[in-house]
């Protein structure tokens, strides 16, 4: 009898279902047992003597040919940590919108196949070893992370200093590797803000300065690439993190290939930015001297200023009707208490897909993120304007019932059945969460996370998810949600 399976030996010899993942299959890396990869030749097993009961069959399962005790260390270390990082971090779910992506999602479907250039290999080599040691709790990955992390920073520094339009989205998807993995090997319980102690942010600006170069000298050499728009965006995030200003020359996204819808909403996005600093600034000035209130005709037009800009972001959204559209709310039963692990109450949202989800997703955090700023603007005031406080509280509240009921679907935390018309909820709560998934929810919870104008509850609910995550996919950062010295936005 043939075996036409194209498994890895190990699976065959295991008789379990091979994923099929090269170099390494998924299913060794798990059950940490050596892959010896795939047989070229055909395997026979011949049961002819079985068959006609000349030998006794053995009971139990059939003695392995090759050693297959399991190893606590693999034979290719890297291998394995390249293998598991592709497979959960280089896809994104089918008809994701461009601008929930992250550069991760948006980059890896680009990238040149495999051998990869040396300051790519590395980039991405200790990315997943770093990864791959916090997800799978294996520290010595992480040591070896840590010698190919300092053998890229000798070489990129060469790369750098001859910038041009042939290795420039090297060097930036390079440089955004540098930054996700020091946001990997964070470790949570520094008594320093958070803004202060995260090395990414040192990346962050060597980015920022490529960019410049691209804008200054290279930019008539072509269009921009997928990497410089959304390195661009990454950015923009960093920006609005650290409460710093954003470049007037970075400012329009129609030079970094922005259009359509998405330049729409990049546009907001860059309000959103230049408020939340226009706002700090403001802070600073009336902060220093507590008797002093700020100059009520100023505060008033910031007000008005904030106010179109959540009615043009609420407008911008209303043109995409479908994700909204495809909106379903139900009611978990099984509940009998909450909030819990999986979900925030008992009422949850579903979508017509992940896609739609995610993208509801950000437009929820923006909004609340736009209207927490303006609720820090009426607190500078010397007028007090309950009403209107009480109203941008109610509607913040509202819209993060939206998102925490949103955010067990995108984790795929239940599903829907159509066997039961009373109860078509099916809980998949015993399910791992996979990072694919993860990652399309975690910078909407970094904003609900780091609103200070938050429902505690809320607050404190969204901050336990996104820690969950963290341990999840592999960031360190993204674990000390509930520590002390959690960002505030």
């Amino acid at each position: 009898m043939s075996f036409p399976s194209r498994g890895c030996q190990t699976c065959r010899d295991r008789r379990i279902k091979c994923d099929k993942n090269l170099p390494i299959c998924l299913r060794c890396i798990n059950s940490r047992r050596t892959c010896y990869g795939r047989r070229d030749q055909q395997v026979w097993h011949t049961e002819n003597a079985y068959a006609s009961r000349q030998t006794k069959r053995p009971r139990g399962p059939r003695p392995a040919k090759v050693d297959l005790t399991v190893s606590p260390i693999p034979t290719d270390l890297k291998s394995c940590a390249l293998a598991y990082y592709m497979h959960n971090y280089s896809e994104t779910p089918l008809g994701v919108p461009d601008f929930v992506k992250e550069v991760t999602g948006g980059c890896f479907p680009i990238l040149p196949s495999a051998p990869w250039c040396s300051i790519i290999d590395l980039a991405i080599s200790s990315v997943a070893l770093a990864t791959f040691s916090r997800a799978k709790r294996y520290p010595k990955a992480a040591i070896e992370a840590t010698s190919t992390y300092a053998q890229l920073l000798q070489i990129s520094q060469a790369e750098l200093h001859c910038l041009n339009s042939r290795n420039l989205d090297t060097c930036l998807l390079a440089v955004f590797f540098m930054g996700r993995y020091e946001d990997s090997i964070y470790c949570p319980g520094s008594k320093i803000p958070l803004q202060l102690t995260l090395q990414s942010f040192s990346h962050h600006d060597g980015a920022m300065a490529i960019l410049k170069v691209w804008i200054d000298r290279l930019r008539h050499n072509g269009p921009a690439t997928n990497v410089i728009k959304h390195t661009r965006r990454g950015l923009i995030r960093s920006v609005l993190m650290r409460h710093a200003a954003l470049p007037e020359w970075i400012q329009d996204g129609a030079l970094f290939g922005e259009d359509g819808f998405e330049l729409v909403y990049d546009r907001i996005l860059v309000r959103v930015v230049n408020l939340r600093h226009r706002l700090v600034s403001l802070n600073m000035m009336v902060l220093p001297q507590p008797g002093i209130v700020g100059n009520t005709v100023e505060i008033n037009e910031f007000n008005k200023d904030a106010q179109v800009l959540d009615e043009d972001l609420e407008h911008c959204v209303a043109q995409v009707p479908r994700p909204l559209n495809s909106l379903r709310r139900h009611r978990i039963s099984e509940l009998i208490s909450w909030p819990t692990k999986d979900f925030y109450s008992p009422v949850v949202y579903s979508y017509s897909s992940l896609a739609y989800a995610a993208a509801c997703c950000q437009y929820y955090a923006t909004r609340m993120l736009v209207k927490s700023t303006r609720l820090r603007i009426l607190a500078l005031s010397s007028v007090s304007d309950m009403a209107q406080e009480q109203q941008l509280s109610f509607e913040m509240r509202y819209i993060g019932d939206d998102l925490a009921a949103s955010t067990p679907f995108c984790l795929r935390r239940f599903g829907l059945t159509t066997q039961s018309h009373r109860n078509p909820i099916n809980l998949n709560t015993d399910e791992y969460i996979k990072p694919i998934d993860a990652r399309l929810i975690i910078w909407p919870l970094s904003i609900a996370s780091s609103l200070d104008n938050m429902d505690i509850s809320q607050k404190t609910w969204f901050q336990g998810q996104l820690s969950r995550l963290g341990k999840i996919v592999g960031f360190g950062v993204l674990e000390s949600a509930e520590k002390d010295d959690w960002l505030v936005l």
